[in-house]
């Protein structure tokens, strides 16, 4: 469960009659822009954003006269870490709700304690070389890459996809347990895999102006 490895502060909801004056003061003191809302019973509401707080006329109004019936996004109790990290992209939320099955507001994850716990992950932390790579979707093969590091003595400790430049393709990124990867992005040179950037390798340059003055000696004779 998420909030067994994320730490959690005490994250009290705002409630029914509280003003809109008052969750603008809280949001500062929480220095979020979102804020969940619960009823009389601890129901959760919906979630209020600081803009809608801030555009409407009457600081003096109840909050629930703000909410939005769509912005009402929340976790269950038992939400996997990559759930609540999608939901938090998808919606640009600084704070998202824990609600129990029968709609009970329990707490809330920040923003920030999320982006801390992924960036202690140990595929995050461990040094390596991040390898950016662009590949038709006809030869994209998970076990391809895996074999093509592994062949070359080092370890994938992530792949992520991202947004490909062209329809046609599967665009990643590669963490790998090893800094020298030049081997690797040849290997998978070798099936046509496309490499678009790199970080976390300083012999990289090395070795490709070495390769690139082999070719121009080569062309040479």
């Amino acid at each position: 469960m998420m909030k067994q490895s994320v730490h959690l502060e005490p994250f009290a909801a705002l409630g029914p009659e509280t003003s809109v004056i008052e969750a603008i003061d809280r949001m500062e003191e929480m220095k979020v822009s979102d804020f969940p809302v619960v009823n009389a019973e601890g129901i959760y509401l919906g979630l209020v954003s600081e803009d809608a707080l801030l555009e409407y006329g009457d600081d003096n109004a109840p909050v629930t006269k703000v909410i939005n019936p769509a912005n009402a996004h929340f976790v269950l109790p038992d939400a996997h870490y990559f759930d609540v990290l999608a939901m938090v992209v998808q919606y640009r939320l600084t704070s998202l709700p824990i609600v129990a099955s029968d709609g009970t507001y329990q707490s809330a994850y920040l923003l920030s304690d999320v982006v801390e716990f992924f960036r202690n992950t140990p595929t995050l932390m461990q040094p390596g070389a991040l390898l950016t790579m662009s590949v038709d979707q006809s030869q994209y093969s998970i076990l391809t890459i895996a074999n093509a590091v592994e062949q070359n003595d080092a370890k994938l400790l992530g792949l992520w996809l991202i947004a490909p430049d062209l329809p046609s393709e599967v665009k990643m990124v590669l963490k790998l347990n090893v800094e020298h990867s030049t081997p690797i992005v040849q290997s998978l040179e070798r099936y046509e895999y496309r490499l678009d950037g790199i970080s976390g390798d300083a012999n990289f340059e090395l070795d490709y102006k070495e390769r690139f003055n082999h070719l121009m000696n080569y062309l040479k004779y």
